[in-house]
């Protein structure tokens, strides 16, 4: 499709400007082409690019071509800038193009061919007779007449060739193409259409039209039609066909209202497609569904009885199941934690006898090297009594100095005083150690909470140093009734816990405090990697854990929830991805809260 056509009317008698302006006529109308069919945008933009370049290698020819014959300083200096304003146009429109493809419009169109063809008939005609001629061009007169009867020729020419063009690809598609005026006669319609509707062609009327669309179904479409007139606006609408043996066909179709620039309405446009085929699918479809929602509704029955039966089932083997997990992993924790506490309560007992004569013996030596210093002392003051020059003096002034003796005495009570000191601790960690791991203490004793903790820090020490500062923070929790060795347990499992959570050096914050009159708390807060939601709400599952295979049995959490509810506690934790968690236990201190017997 042209929206411009060369011929001869448009020849300005330079050959090579003739030729350029051939040129430029094929870019504009295969812009106008791209355009219409909605060509790729990188092609569209690449094609706005190439008519800029050419337009300006053409103008730079012009405009040497007009230097070089002398041509009217004042007409040339008009011509070029006719040409730098045109040029300006392209290479704005080229710049909007490349971030919105939008900006390559109709109206652009419309101007490239007006602005063409008015500067080719005039000001390019004009140029070509003033070199061609040696005439002076203010001396020259252009025909208007002749001017607007070439450039009417060659739109109404573009036209027809679209007109044609348009009717020929109608005719050519299955489907009903149709177009009216502003008083909704028919004006065009292809040969499908007439086809379909069981017409011939010739004169049309509206009521003939109407006529061929079921009786039930032609107020609809008359509605419909004065609706997309009256409002202007595109529609869509499915209605029925009646040919002469009753035969009926479905038609869906699109309409959409033909308004001119002005605004003002010039009929109707429509393109309807035969959906006979897919109404009759429809409703062998829906006839079906029915038939199929019949027998669903039966089956469905049947099988909500059958799911009832099986959900009990599998609501008792889940039962069954979870005290099946329950036992084992109680079994398992026990068994664990004997094997332990038998395995700490012999190397404790093995490593307390040396320690004792260790002990002993330090406090045995701290007496021996005090006799030492009180006989060095008196030596030296022996020494200091006999003459300068004797030579026992002698030999005792070089001894001192030799071995620092004054050092010695004085070293030596620290050194004594730091074993004491290092063995005291040990012992106190053995005993510690000793007190935690005993598995014969599993009845309801009296318990000193922050005691228990404390011992549970002197065992965890090892896994804690290297990770977190401790902050310990207790409110005077005062000895009451519980199982103090299954605390212990679950204070070591939330501290080891809060240190494997933290990446590199954190803190570990213990809170001890009464929450009312007859409960106490106990707070465990690390500053590690916190918890996702749907991590928290499974870390007290039997078996659950996020540590890699080989590290971790998932039963640490499990069963310290299991020990605080059998204290007829509670406990909770609050989690913040990437900030930390906090473990809050609380416990009654009623002995008939407790449970009568715990495990």
């Amino acid at each position: 499709m042209s929206i411009l056509t060369w011929n001869d009317q448009l020849l300005v008698g330079l050959d090579s400007v003739d030729r350029q302006h051939q040129k430029l006529v094929e870019l504009i109308n295969k812009l106008d082409e791209l355009v219409a069919v909605g060509g790729d945008s990188d092609v569209l933009v690449a094609t706005v690019g190439d008519l800029a370049d050419y337009t300006a290698y053409h103008f730079r020819h012009e405009e040497e071509l007009m230097a070089a014959a002398n041509f009217n300083p004042e007409l040339f200096a008009k011509h070029s800038e006719e040409h730098r304003e045109f040029v300006d146009k392209i290479r704005s429109v080229q710049l909007d193009a490349e971030r919105d493809r939008s900006a390559i419009s109709g109206d652009l169109l419309d101007f490239l061919v007006d602005w063409l063809c008015h500067h080719i008939l005039k000001t390019d005609k004009l140029m070509g007779i003033s070199l061609s001629k040696g005439v002076d061009a203010a001396r020259i007169e252009i025909d208007r007449h002749e001017h607007l009867g070439v450039l009417h020729s060659n739109l109404y020419s573009a036209l027809r060739e679209s007109e044609e063009r348009f009717k020929d690809l109608a005719d050519n598609l299955p489907a009903l193409i149709w177009i009216t005026n502003a008083k909704h006669m028919p004006i065009f319609c292809n040969r499908f259409w007439f086809k379909t509707f069981g017409l011939h062609s010739g004169r049309l009327e509206k009521q003939q039209w109407m006529n061929v669309i079921h009786p039930e179904d032609r107020e609809q479409v008359m509605a419909a039609y004065s609706k997309a007139a009256g409002e202007k606006t595109k529609l869509k609408i499915e209605y029925r066909l009646l040919a002469d043996g009753g035969k009926v066909s479905w038609i869906l179709e699109t309409t959409a209202p033909r308004v001119r620039r002005n605004g003002e309405f010039a009929g109707l446009m429509g393109c309807g497609m035969d959906i006979t085929l897919r109404k009759k699918a429809e409703a062998a479809l829906a006839k079906l569904n029915h038939q199929l929602e019949e027998q669903v509704a039966e089956r469905t029955l049947e099988l909500t009885v059958a799911n009832q039966t099986l959900e009990q089932d599998k609501n008792r083997l889940i039962q069954l199941n979870l005290q099946l997990q329950e036992a084992q992993s109680h079994l398992v924790q026990a068994e664990k934690m004997a094997s332990i506490g038998q395995l700490a309560a012999g190397v404790a007992h093995e490593i307390n006898n040396p320690l004792g004569y260790i002990y002993s013996n330090l406090n045995t030596l701290k007496n021996y090297i005090d006799e030492l210093a009180s006989a060095a002392t008196l030596a030296e003051r022996l020494a200091g009594n006999l003459p300068e020059n004797h030579p026992v003096a002698a030999e005792f002034r070089a001894f001192k100095s030799r071995v620092d003796l004054d050092f010695i005495k004085t070293d030596a009570g620290d050194l004594v005083k730091e074993s004491l000191e290092g063995a005291t601790r040990a012992k106190n960690i053995v005993q510690d150690l000793r007190d935690f791991s005993r598995i014969d203490r599993q009845n309801q004793a009296i318990f000193d909470l922050e005691a228990g903790l404390d011992a549970t820090l002197n065992i965890v020490n090892n896994e804690l140093k290297y990770k977190a500062a401790v902050v310990k923070d207790y409110g005077g929790v005062k000895p009451f009734l519980c199982v103090g060795a299954q605390l212990n347990q679950v204070f070591m499992n939330l501290l080891v816990n809060a240190a494997q959570a933290i990446a590199d050096f954190g803190k570990i914050t213990i809170r001890t405090g009464y929450r009312d009159a007859d409960m106490v708390f106990v707070e465990i807060a690390d500053t590690g990697s916190g918890m996702s939601d749907e991590v928290k709400a499974k870390i007290f599952d039997p078996f659950f854990t996020t540590k890699p295979v080989g590290k971790g049995t998932g039963l640490g959490l499990s069963l310290s929830y299991k020990i605080i509810k059998d204290h007829q506690g509670e406990i909770q934790v609050d989690s913040v991805q990437g900030q930390g968690t906090v473990f809050r236990i609380f416990l009654p201190l009623q002995p008939a809260t407790l449970a009568p017997k715990l495990p």
